[in-house]
């Protein structure tokens, strides 16, 4: 199978800072989940308005959806203060005291862009700093590998069942999910399970601190645990069963 490459005519999710001085720095955002906040993130912004873990931007067949992670002083797109919602070209998104503005480029005009933005605090990100530059790496290391997708079979408590494919590497099953109907399911935290898949296709799950907890088989876990395609994955009051797809 050929690998598939970027091409020209491909969009990707660029910020660029709004400053008082008028120059814009840009920040390129993941191809899967860019993750923003005042101590761990992707793009790390030293603000007290801003929450340790913030919001995050998911790339979702293409289109970018703005999640807010329960930030305490809320996430804004526009001057509105959003959950969750989908970004289009020009929108101003605002944390804390800074504000983007969101644009698609081609592909072939941003691979010069950093996916890391340097906040005036230094010290502030140089942890980060290093975890982005990695994930730049990782991410740059993705595009000659094998692509998969992950494909969700879904069983609610109210008897209904959803089969969802998405064509990315990395997930995130919550309530703040723009997929599936576990929005309405109580028992199930915003950002409660964390789906990836690695070069050779295999699926790992981690719960993220959720409050009821993610069960495996039955058994409730803690850390990073693979996922065979028969195995069943409890979250909230639904049964997920996993695997990839190759793309």
């Amino acid at each position: 199978m050929t690998d598939k490459k970027p091409t020209s005519k491909e969009k990707r999710g660029v910020l660029y800072a709004i400053t008082k001085g008028g120059s814009s720095e840009a920040i390129k955002l993941r191809r899967d989940a860019t993750i923003f906040g005042r101590e761990k993130g992707d793009i790390v912004i030293s603000d007290t308005e801003v929450s340790s873990s913030h919001c995050q931007i998911q790339n979702i067949n293409g289109v970018y959806h703005l999640f807010d992670m329960n930030s305490t002083n809320g996430t804004f797109v526009n001057n509105e203060r959003v959950v969750k919602c989908k970004l289009n070209p020009d929108d101003i998104l605002t944390i804390g005291q800074s504000s983007f503005r969101f644009q698609l480029e081609d592909e072939s005009n941003v691979r010069h862009i950093t996916t890391i933005f340097q906040s005036k605090d230094k010290r502030a990100i140089s942890d980060s700093a290093k975890s982005s530059l990695v994930d730049t790496l990782i991410e740059n290391e993705l595009r000659s590998t094998q692509a998969y997708s992950i494909v969700l079979a879904v069983a609610y408590l109210d008897g209904s069942k959803d089969t969802i494919e998405l064509n990315q590497r990395t997930l995130f099953i919550g309530r703040a999910s723009s997929f599936g109907k576990f929005e309405q399911d109580p028992e199930i935290s915003r950002k409660h399970l964390l789906v990836k898949v690695n070069d050779q296709g295999e699926v790992f799950i981690e719960d993220q601190g959720s409050t009821n907890g993610s069960f495996l088989n039955g058994k409730k876990i803690t850390g990073m645990h693979l996922v065979r395609p028969k195995d069943e994955v409890k979250v909230g009051t639904s049964t997920i069963f996993i695997h990839t797809k190759s793309a």
